[in-house]
């Protein structure tokens, strides 16, 4: 009896549990199945600005909020025509919203009109891309009057180089006139010095003084420069004639200096003539740092004292005797042969810091070319055009590309990164940052040959371009055979492309080629990127496409 109790109470319990767990079931299902998210348009194939109507379709329920993708760029590639508004069905307890949007192209080619983000309840849902075709139109030959080709007709273009022309001419003319400066004026005025230096001190100094008297210092006022040429006049030739450092000394230690001379013997100078001399230099002081004006009458004056200061202190010098002169001798040769010293040191410290130069610019010269061979930094276009090509064979694959420089195995990509089979994907590449080039092949070999479309390998392509961050960009498609006979898909377009080891912006505007070509066992897909309108990148695009060849045909030849 017990035992039937416990049998009944088990099944009533697993009965609860079980109704309980098809409520869960049910409440859970209808809060994840709720939403419903779909994107369709009325045609994939259009004419050259045909407008498509493109319906976004949602399925929420009464109280949710749902707000739909808003903005003129929204469609890249496509262009916006017009959002409509959007229509509202209530069933039951849900709402169906249909958003429609006109869109058009006004280029041939094959796009693709991106995933759209749509928030319910603020949860982002996406729809599917859809692929577009926009045809030429077809122009009738027939009914359209048709005309010969006109000429050719020369046009006198302005050279856009003009300004390097300028550059020169200007560049020119500067070497011209430091030449005329530096070699000329300068010359003349050295020469000017060495001839007034040849003159003795007694006579240079009545010189300088009468140069001085024809300067325009008094007439224009500039008592400060009238009285420091003065003034330096006669404390060069006392440094010159008595021998002691006047130049540098200042006025009292110039008047103990010469004071001590005359107690010494050296210097027979009367005691009237030191007097005036110290007037004179205090009188100089006070206009070059009291900014003090003197009348005409003192300005008169003190340069009458100072010629008379040259006259006595010549006649206050005693006689040289031929010991002294011959010590004199010696001193200038002791001084000559230091000046000469100098300059050997001087040349030999020009030498070494251009030897030092020279070698510096072989070795960078030298490191540039190992990190440019290396790639860690990359090669100029003409580097790129001029160099040789190498010719290899990439992966397991028999397909045989020439590029400018040796492409290198990159980090492999997983298989889910590529196509969701067995499969194995060896990525090399090649990129420049002195040039804007880049050119990379994937080689994916399969274990068996899968069921996969050029055109998926193709959406792949563009979802990794999404996922690197490129942005605006513009895809074309077109069928694509080389000269060597092998066939593939080509997609092309331009876009904002994302390169972190740039020194410069990050974000690059590129034209890019992409190529996918099913030899051997497996895919090869071919990605090129250059800068737009570079006639340089194109013509090593083209070069690329033209070397491909597979091994056998290798071996006909």
């Amino acid at each position: 009896m017990n035992k039937k109790l416990q049998r009944s109470g088990v099944t009533k319990a697993f009965s609860r549990m079980c109704v309980f767990g098809m409520l869960f079931f049910f409440l859970f299902t209808t809060q994840t199945f709720a939403q419903k998210v779909e994107a369709v348009v009325d045609s994939t194939q259009i004419k050259i600005g045909e407008e498509i109507k493109l319906s976004i379709m949602v399925e929420a329920d009464t109280a949710a909020t749902v707000v739909f993708p808003e903005g003129n760029n929204i469609f890249m590639p496509l262009e916006l025509l017009e959002a409509y508004e959007a229509d509202t069905v209530q069933q039951n307890a849900k709402y169906s919203l249909i958003k429609k949007y006109g869109v058009t192209q006004f280029d041939s080619g094959t796009y693709f009109i991106p995933k759209q983000k749509i928030l319910i309840n603020n949860k982002p849902y996406f729809t599917d891309s859809i692929r577009i075709a926009v045809a030429d139109v077809v122009v009738d030959t027939l009914k359209q009057k048709m005309f010969d080709i006109k000429k050719i007709t020369a046009v006198n273009k302005w050279s856009s180089t003009w300004w390097i022309y300028l550059l020169i001419v200007l560049g020119l003319i500067a070497l011209f006139g430091a030449y005329f400066y530096f070699f000329v004026f300068q010359l003349k005025e050295k020469k000017k010095k060495k001839k007034k230096a040849e003159i003795p001190p007694y006579d240079r100094a009545l010189l300088q003084l009468n140069e001085l008297d024809k300067s325009r210092f008094l007439l224009n006022s500039e008592y400060k420069d009238y009285y420091s040429e003065l003034t330096n006049i006669v404390r060069q030739y006392i440094e010159e004639e008595v021998r002691i450092d006047a130049l540098e000394s200042t006025t009292a230690e110039l008047i103990r200096k010469i004071e001590a001379q005359k107690d010494a013997g050296y210097l027979d100078l009367k005691d009237e003539t030191i007097k005036n001399l110290k007037n004179v230099l205090q009188t100089a002081d006070l206009v070059k740092f009291a900014k003090s004006k003197p009348d005409d009458s003192v300005i008169k004056a003190d340069r009458n004292l100072v010629e008379n200061i040259v006259v006595e202190t010549k006649e206050a010098i005693p006689e040289i005797s031929d010991e002294e002169l011959r010590k004199d001798e010696e001193y200038k040769l002791r001084l000559l042969e230091e000046q000469r010293k100098k300059q050997r040191f001087r040349n030999t410290v020009i030498g070494v810091v251009a030897m030092i130069i020279a070698f510096g610019g072989l070795i960078g010269y030298a490191t540039l070319e190992y990190v440019k061979e290396n790639t860690y930094v990359g090669h100029s276009m003409s580097d790129l055009l001029e160099d040789d090509w190498v010719a290899s064979t990439y992966g397991t694959s028999d397909f045989i590309i020439s590029t400018p420089k040796v492409l290198k195995r990159a980090t492999p990509l997983k298989a889910k990164d590529t196509v969701p089979l067995p499969s194995k994907t060896d990525i090399y590449s090649y990129q420049s940052h002195l040039a804007p080039f880049s050119v990379s092949l994937g080689v994916t070999t399969f274990t068996q040959k899968p069921e996969i479309t050029l055109d998926d390998i193709a959406e792949k392509i563009i979802k990794k371009f999404e996922d690197e961050g490129a942005k605006k960009f513009v895809v074309k498609y077109d069928e694509y055979e080389s000269p060597s006979g092998i066939k593939g898909l080509k997609m092309y377009g331009t876009g904002i492309f994302v390169d972190d080891l740039s020194p410069f912006s990050s974000e690059q505007e590129r034209a890019y080629e992409a190529y996918v070509f099913e030899e051997g066992r497996g895919i090869q897909t071919l990605i090129m990127m250059y800068a737009e309108d570079d006639e340089d990148g194109k013509t090593i695009v083209d070069r690329i496409l033209n070397s491909i060849t597979l091994k056998e045909e290798e071996k006909k030849k």
